[in-house]
């Protein structure tokens, strides 16, 4: 029976060959799953790899695969929940698929988010997906020409070549939103954007503001403009209502905002729904639990995750970019009291 060794050393391929006596090829395919192993031999060289505790090397494996199996993750803010569960969905796939996670936060001021992309291809990763609310279309299509690897964005349904695009289907989240609130006979409606607004514009914006004008005959749309924190959300609210006094329903760029936007309603002595109803966008767990409970479209961060996982791995296997598409995702509004 195979036994440990006797030193402190981290074991290695040869050790698992030579108590398993067989060559290295031999633990190699079995570490594979290679089906030209013959039954016994495979059970004899899985009992040492267990006896032994052996991991395999993945830098060694990385230089005859040519894969790192590691992607990389790059967020616009690691401490706003809706993204938090996006990369735990991307987690789960990954372990499935049998890669690992290198995740970091775009930084605006490092050549508009694009260094830090370019760090994540310096330290290896075989593709990269990005939360990319800053980076432009002009900036991201340069990077993926010039990286070679697969970009799968999440977030933003913009149509850029060597990228797919995985996101919320704004426009008809935008009808679906507008014709609930009208039912509720809520038609005068101010926005609450990032605080990237005016000088970049989001679809989901566009998509609002379209749809406002459409539905509701107002031309001219409120808007505030403030980072997506509940504080900050507040204090954006309270100066669209300061500056608005006929709104009687807001939308929020997202739950975290939607969050202030309430307690901004509250400091002004606005009754929810009564007086003003309020609509936010992610679906994060924390809406359930606010008084009242928030009204929220969701998006599917799971399913977002798991087909940007599926694309990206795609692209590795076929040793190229990913082909420029959109996938859009159903919109699925969640009432609750806000409304």
């Amino acid at each position: 029976m195979a036994q440990r060794l006797s030193d402190t050393r981290r074991p290695t391929i040869n050790d698992v060959a030579d108590l398993a006596g067989v060559s290295r090829q031999t633990v190699s395919r079995v570490l594979s799953n290679h089906p030209r192993v013959a039954p016994t031999t495979r059970a004899r060289v899985e009992k040492v790899i267990e006896d032994l505790d052996y991991r395999p090397n993945q830098m060694a494996r990385a230089l005859v695969t040519k894969t790192s199996l590691t992607f990389g993750v790059a967020s616009v803010d690691m401490r706003n929940l809706h993204f938090a569960e996006t990369c735990s969905g991307l987690q789960v796939a990954a372990r499935e698929g049998g890669y690992h996670l290198v995740v970091t936060e775009l930084d605006p001021d490092d050549q508009r988010g694009v260094g830090t992309l370019e760090t994540l291809l310096a330290i290896g990763v075989d593709g990269i997906v990005l939360f990319p609310s800053m980076v432009s279309s002009a900036d991201l299509e340069s990077f993926t020409r010039r990286s070679g690897c697969p970009v799968v964005m999440i977030g933003r349904a913009s149509r850029i070549p060597g990228v797919v695009s995985i996101a919320l289907d704004e426009r008809g989240a935008a009808t679906v939103i507008l014709e609930h609130l009208i039912e509720r006979e809520k038609s005068r409606v101010g926005l609450l954007m990032n605080e990237m607004f005016p000088r970049f514009i989001h679809t989901r914006y566009e998509a609002l503001h379209s749809t406002i004008e459409r539905t509701t005959g107002h031309s001219k749309v409120p808007v505030e403009a403030a980072r997506p924190t509940i504080e900050q959300g507040r204090e954006a609210a309270r100066r669209l209502l300061e500056a608005n006094g006929d709104i009687n329903a807001i939308i929020a760029f997202n739950d975290t905002m939607a969050m202030g936007a309430m307690r901004g309603c509250l400091d002004l002595g606005l009754r929810i729904p009564e007086d003003i109803a309020v609509v936010g966008y992610d679906g994060i767990p924390y809406g359930e639990v606010t008084i009242p409970p928030l009204t929220t479209m969701v998006q599917d961060s799971f399913g977002m995750a798991g087909a940007a996982f599926r694309v990206m791995l795609t692209g590795i296997k076929e040793g190229s970019p990913v082909d420029g598409e959109v996938q859009l995702w159903p919109p699925q509004l969640l009432i609750r009291g806000t409304t």
